[in-house]
């Protein structure tokens, strides 16, 4: 009797990567009917592979060993299984192989009844399909989510779903995907008892499962439809599909497929008060469980004499490598004295490096704590002489060039009046005069309300933004709005004066760079911070060239240091930049 092909992989000493590779294949061929065997396997090609440092098969074989684990029932070990398969993955950034794992672990926590972890998992997988524009799996990531909310009793966020994966499966002419999607339709339909339409659902799944050849979704396929005349007391029609089910079931050699279509017709007939035929067909069930029971301890046997050999091959690798030992050890015991000497001696040396080494670095952090510390005095006395600047010239600006501007306004108003009267060309070019002059003044006082708006300091942070949104976009195509929440004080200069600035740099950002039709500002309290968001759905900001070509984000920067704050931008949900401005309150 030949070895299988798994037992000769698993007698190699010392596997090359592609040795290790024909494991991970064979069980991936074995898994589904040979698990024990299947994880006695991948078990060993994992070990080889992380020896060897090969990440892409570590991570091909934690993946396959957790669909073993799981098919086992063994699901914590089957999830920390994906887990590390994940971790490598997202180390080597293989998104497509991150989507595989996101999936099946959502798979696991579906199965244990965990909907919320699944339905997260599943979402992520997803997302990258999507980002990658994996067909196939942004559809049957789009089905499982309908499962969830299917098992969760959503169903109408399930029916969306479902309907989501089907249009796409359509429209790719991916016919199988089409025949899984269809039958969750039927099978929700059909809970709800509304058995028309299941019907029609299952119909057309048996039309796409015999198109594409799907000999087993076939047989299911007439199974879902018996049962849905059974629940309409069509006995006879039930009967037909399941007869049909039973002759592809016999042809196809489904044998564990008979056990639901007897137990399917065993039902119809006691519905239908046929208790002779329900008597017959549960002889037929009985035989069939006998059947399947004694080829399942067949091969547990088999499987039982299989570890047995290896098990005995390897007790006789271990008594050789025993004997190995004795023989190393009378050499390695004159060398120990020896080795324990310069031990010895190394340890010492060690010990005074390491002391050397910690007061080292201890210096070092003083050094950098107090070089941060002189960074943040220094960046703070820049803005708050900035700041400090800023309100003179404003002031400067509004009471002194700007009452001067006002006087000259109203001095050459009177002159033009009298001009008019007596010369009405020359009144008019006054007049003209006198209009420039007004233009001058009221950009003045916008240079001067920009530099230091008053209403920052009478009225607070919130009057002051809004006034600040308005102006800004006053000219422009772009509708905005501005919401806050929690905010039911005055907060310190320096924070409303830096929050004040860094909206206004980004807004100037969003107008120049950014395309976007819609910007959205909020700010928010909550015990800890104060959180400024700034949401804009344009193309994004293109960050390096802003870095190298302004000074903007650079400022922006600066002034959240000022007040120990973090700042983050990232691609927002409506496709163009978020901003987030955290800054501490205590």
């Amino acid at each position: 009797m030949a070895q299988p092909v798994d037992m000769k992989l698993l007698e190699i000493p010392n596997p090359d990567s592609a040795q290790i590779a024909e494991m991970i294949n064979e069980t991936q061929r074995i898994y589904r009917n040979e698990p024990e065997r299947a994880l006695q396997l991948v078990d060993k090609a994992l070990s080889h592979a992380s020896a060897d440092n090969l990440e892409m098969l570590q991570s091909r074989a934690y993946s396959l060993k957790g669909v073993v684990l799981k098919n086992k029932g063994m699901f914590p070990e089957a999830i920390e299984s994906h887990l590390n398969s994940l971790r490598i993955n997202e180390k080597l950034d293989v998104k497509n192989a991150m989507a595989t794992n996101y999936n099946d672990i959502g798979i696991i926590y579906k199965t244990m009844g965990e909907y919320d972890e699944a339905l997260d998992s599943y979402l992520k997988a997803n997302a990258i399909c999507e980002e990658l524009n994996l067909v196939r799996g942004r559809i049957m990531t789009l089905n499982n989510i309908g499962t969830i909310y299917e098992a969760k009793n959503e169903f109408d966020n399930a029916v969306l779903y479902y309907n989501r994966a089907f249009k796409d499966a359509v429209k790719e002419g991916i016919e199988d995907a089409q025949a899984i999607v269809l039958n969750n339709l039927g099978e929700i339909y059909a809970q709800h008892g509304k058995r028309d339409i299941a019907q029609d659902y299952f119909r057309r799944t048996l039309a796409l499962d015999k198109k594409t050849g799907d000999e087993i979704g076939s047989i299911y396929s007439m199974l879902n439809i018996a049962g849905t005349y059974i629940g309409s007391k069509k006995f006879d029609s039930a009967a037909y599909f399941y007869k049909e089910a039973e002759a592809k079931a016999l042809d196809f050699g489904a044998t564990q497929l008979l056990t639901f279509i007897y137990g399917g017709m065993t039902e119809l007939y006691k519905e239908k008060g046929d208790f002779k035929n329900a008597f017959e067909i549960s002889l037929k069930l009985q035989k069939v469980n006998d059947s399947l029971y004694n080829e399942t301890r067949m091969q547990q046997l088999s499987e039982a004499e299989t570890r047995y050999e290896a098990e005995k091959k390897d007790q006789e690798i271990a008594l050789l490598r025993q004997e190995q030992l004795l023989k190393e050890l009378s050499i390695q015991q004159h060398q120990a004295e020896r080795i324990a000497l310069i031990s010895l001696i190394v340890l010492g040396a060690m010990i005074i490096w390491y002391l050397f080494k910690r007061n080292k670095v201890r210096q070092n952090e003083l050094f950098n704590k107090q070089l941060l510390k002189q960074k943040e005095l220094h960046l703070k006395t820049i803005v708050e002489t900035q700041e400090s600047e800023q309100k003179r010239i404003a002031k400067d600006l509004h009471d002194g060039i700007g009452q001067t501007l006002s006087g000259i306004r109203l001095a050459m108003e009177n002159i033009s009046l009298k001009l008019v009267e007596k010369n009405l060309e020359e009144g008019a070019k006054v007049s003209e005069l006198t209009n420039t002059l007004d233009q001058a003044c009221q950009e003045v006082r916008s240079i001067s309300h920009q530099m230091m708006p008053r209403i920052l300091q009478e009225s607070g942070l919130i009057p002051a933004i809004n006034d600040m949104l308005e102006k800004s976009f006053r000219h422009s195509q772009i509708s905005y709005s501005f919401e806050h929440f929690g905010i039911t004080k005055r907060f310190a200069e320096n924070v409303e004066i830096s929050l004040y600035r860094i909206s206004q740099e980004l807004i100037n950002n969003i107008i120049k760079h950014s395309g976007a039709s819609d910007v959205q500002v909020q700010l928010l309290q909550n015990k800890k911070q104060l959180v400024l968001l700034v949401e804009d759905n344009g193309s994004g900001f293109q960050f390096e060239k802003l870095k190298a070509e302004g000074i903007g984000l650079m400022n922006i920067t600066s002034r959240v240091e000022t007040v120990h704050g973090e700042f983050n931008l990232e691609p927002s949900p409506a496709s163009g930049t978020l901003a987030t401005i955290r800054i501490p309150l205590n």
